[in-house]
């Protein structure tokens, strides 16, 4: 008995040590974690005004009461706008320094004045008689000037069109801190009511999604196949969807206890560049992070839950366009937990491929092929493929060759890869190469700001300004085809569900 009470006593100071070095060793690595990212935030440069403040107007879910409308909604916007413009004159003024700060009035970067709109705020392009409704909603950090291109060419269609500005986006990186995804899905079902009221009843609603506004145009599809009261979409045509992000953004979510223990208000966010860009931030806090990663999540349970139900019949078609290599959203899991799963509708998702020519044979990476290509394979998937690739290897003139079921067709793109182009980005396919931003050099002399053909050379890390956003392309070199594919696919869907 003796022998078996000492046995249990060494197994229990066994055991307790154990546990003592676990916690030990946890509290080392959350040490080592506070203090690092600490460190990291300290070498951040400091806080402004538009980083802390915010327009107090803003929309926020609690907002969405019985009666509230997208007319209520405009209205808000408007005091947010006229909050906004008194910050800029007032507590900020003596921060906005320089010819390129957006929050400069004066400055070559101030949106209010750069065109004869302010592409940040929601706008709506009206249609004498209707086709449809098109809602677009634009990526994160982003406003609605990214779809600017596509909403005038679907006006020009015959839709009316409105270009959502989802909140926390167009006023200034404090307040992209402080929304949350519940003030996004509520946004966006007070617009796709407001938009259904301005359209024929026989009228078909469309959604069209870039990045995040991707992610939310799916879930709006999902949350409206659960709720009748929501007008459905029938199609949805989606750019870089934000389906799919790596699982580090869930790391984020730890910004707020860090900022807390140490703090450090930098904590909050991953950089602070220079506010260049009249329609992007340059700073991106955190949270952005935070409540993306939470809306995509939401977005793959769902269509998990849908498909295991058997009603992922459904969900609209859907059109995808989106590059084979892409840093923020993993290409293969757009195809995994998006398009197999749907129904065989006549959805599609169109790849560019990376530039084949001949002289990048060694100079480009192509492990995005081994997971790429598997998930490309399969013969009996439920949606058409289009791949967007050169020729061949000796030219730079591209082609669009599409798999429906078994069967391989060829169309040619009537464009080829610029010079020093090796590949597309996330950030450029709603973008065509003329826009005034974003485009070439030449597209860009009409406006004074190339942010889309920015070329610096110097030291790396001397300018405000990431290496990424000189290196990354910021236009679509076959926004032609993009746009008349996307406009041809919603003719034939559309067509379909009418027949």
């Amino acid at each position: 008995m003796e022998k078996h009470t000492t046995r249990y006593h060494a197994i229990l100071r066994w055991t307790a040590r154990g546990a003592a070095l676990l916690l030990l060793l946890a509290a080392c690595v959350a040490g080592g974690l506070v203090y690092g990212w600490t460190q990291v935030a300290r070498g951040l440069p400091p806080l402004r005004g538009w980083h802390l403040q915010a327009p107090p107007s803003e929309f926020t879910a609690a907002d969405a009461r019985p009666g509230y409308d997208f007319e209520a909604y405009r209205r808000q916007e408007v005091q947010v706008f006229t909050e906004l413009e008194a910050l800029m004159a007032g507590p900020w003024s003596e921060e906005a320094r320089g010819r390129f700060n957006r929050f400069r009035t004066a400055s070559a970067c101030n949106p209010a004045t750069l065109f004869d709109t302010n592409w940040n705020r929601t706008f709506v392009l009206e249609s004498p008689a209707p086709i449809g409704g098109a809602l677009l909603l634009h990526g994160l950090s982003d406003s609605p000037y990214s779809l600017r291109a596509i909403g005038e060419r679907l006006h020009g269609e015959g839709y009316t069109v409105v270009g959502l500005r989802v909140p926390g986006h167009g006023t200034s990186p404090a307040a992209l801190a402080k929304v949350s995804k519940q003030d996004w899905t509520a946004a966006v079902r007070v617009a796709a009511a407001g938009l259904r009221r301005r359209i024929p009843g026989g009228a078909p609603l469309v959604m069209v999604g870039y990045s995040n506004g991707g992610a939310l145009s799916v879930h709006y599809a999902l949350e409206a196949l659960a709720d009748p009261s929501l007008p459905r979409p029938q199609a949805i045509v989606l750019f870089s969807p934000m389906i799919g992000i790596t699982r580090m953004a869930a790391v984020t979510r730890l910004h707020r206890p860090i900022a807390a223990l140490s703090g450090e208000a930098r904590a909050h966010w991953s950089s602070l560049g220079a506010e260049i860009d009249p329609f992007k931030y340059g700073a991106w806090p955190m949270n952005a992070s935070v409540q993306a990663f939470e809306i995509t999540r939401r977005v793959e349970e769902r269509l998990a839950a849908l498909e295991q139900a058997g009603l992922a019949a459904g969900l609209p078609p859907i059109l995808a366009f989106q590059s084979a290599v892409d840093s923020t959203v993993i290409t293969p899991r757009l195809i995994t937990q998006l398009f197999d799963r749907l129904a065989r509708n006549g959805s599609e998702l169109v790849l560019f491929d990376v530039n084949r020519a001949g002289w990048l044979d060694n100079l480009v990476s192509l492990n995005f092929e081994q997971r790429v290509v598997p998930a490309l394979r399969q013969t009996t998937a439920p949606f058409a493929l289009t791949l967007v690739t050169n020729v061949s290897s000796e030219s730079l003139e591209v082609v669009a060759k599409t798999r429906n079921g078994a069967a391989w067709s060829e169309v040619p793109v009537g464009a080829s890869w610029p010079p020093g182009v090796f590949s597309l980005s996330h950030v450029a396919l709603p973008f065509p190469s003329d826009d005034p931003l974003y485009g070439t050099a030449e597209a860009t002399r009409q406006t004074g700001l190339p942010l889309g053909s920015i070329s610096a050379r110097g030291e790396s890390g001397v300018l405000m300004i990431s290496d990424g956003q000189l290196l990354r392309l910021r236009h679509n070199p076959f926004y032609e085809y993009t746009e008349n594919h996307a406009i041809q696919w919603l003719q034939q869907a559309l067509n379909r569900k009418g027949s």
